[in-house]
């Protein structure tokens, strides 16, 4: 009986961290490239996703082709609520679901799309602004596992990335 309690404890406390931390799959395989990638932090924040107040007060989108319509704050472009682990990228270059692994952030998936992500770049959420103005901007050596459903966009630039 007490084996029973002490596993099914455990069991709830495994899910429970499983839930809160959001982990993100970590690939069995090769890493299809390694890649020179300008990552940027950023947060939910108006400073760094450019939403604003409207006179009801409510947050609306400040800018491009939803420009004055309500925004859900931390919605991503895939439709998930974005979590330490998201990374919002160029589709044209990594379509939705490619996988990274970014030295000094961890794993990352990208399930975001950003206003001024072009090519190589990648934007990596931070729960809070501070962490995100710290990490700043870096040029730096990327792992890459393509999604399944990739385009082929990529696949021209992975040939010569390595």
């Amino acid at each position: 009986m007490k084996r029973r309690i002490i596993y099914w404890t455990a069991g709830i406390l495994a899910a429970l961290v499983l839930v809160r931390c959001h982990w993100v799959a970590v690939p069995l395989r090769r890493a299809d490239a390694v890649m020179q990638i300008k990552t940027t932090g950023y947060c939910a924040s108006m400073q760094c996703t450019g939403w604003k107040l409207n006179w009801l007060g409510l947050p609306i989108c400040s800018s491009g082709p939803n420009k004055g319509k309500l925004k859900i704050i931390g919605r991503t472009a895939s439709g998930h609520m974005a979590h330490p682990g998201t990374v919002a990228a160029d589709p044209k270059v990594f379509s939705p679901g490619t996988k990274f692994y970014i030295p000094g952030y961890g794993w990352g998936i990208a399930e975001d799309v950003g206003g001024d992500i072009n090519g190589r770049e990648l934007d990596l959420y931070f729960r809070r602004p501070g962490p995100a103005a710290k990490w700043g901007t870096k040029i730096q050596k990327i792992k890459v596992w393509y999604s399944r459903n990739n385009s082929g966009a990529s696949a021209s630039l992975q040939k010569g990335s390595q």
